[in-house]
C-alpha cells in the first residue's frame, strides 16, 4: 500500500496540494496526464486524475486540516479544500483501494 501524507503546514496554498498528488502519483507516467503538473489546479482533473490511478491501493492521509473550518470557507484556500475533500469523499467511497485518514492535530 503506498501511503501519501498531506501536512497543509508545507503548503503555501492549496496549489501546492495539487502539485504533491501529481508528483506522488506520478502523474509523467501517464500519457495523457504530461503536460498537467499541477492538473491545472482543477477539482474536475483531480477526480479524473484520481480515478486513472483507481488501480492502486492508496492511502491517503491528510494533516492540520481543520474540515470545520475549511467548510465555512473564510478564505480562498479553504474553498478550495472544500471541494477537495469533496472529490475525496466520494472517490474514497467509491474506489474500496482508496482510503482517508483526516488528522486535525499537527506534529
Amino acid at each position: 500500500m503506498k501511503e501519501i501524507i498531506f501536512n497543509r503546514d508545507d503548503y503555501e496554498s492549496y496549489k501546492d496540494f495539487y502539485v504533491q498528488l501529481y508528483r506522488e502519483l506520478d502523474g509523467k507516467s501517464f500519457g495523457d496526464w504530461q503536460a498537467y503538473e499541477n492538473l491545472n489546479y482543477n477539482a474536475s482533473m483531480l477526480d479524473e486524475f484520481l480515478w486513472y490511478n483507481n488501480d492502486k491501493i492508496v492511502k491517503f492521509v491528510f494533516i492540520g486540516f481543520d474540515l470545520e473550518k475549511i467548510k465555512k470557507q473564510k478564505t480562498y484556500d479553504d474553498y478550495e479544500y472544500d471541494i477537495i475533500f469533496k472529490v475525496f469523499d466520494r472517490v474514497v467511497s467509491e474506489y474500496k483501494n482508496f482510503t482517508m485518514e483526516i488528522i486535525k492535530e499537527r506534529k
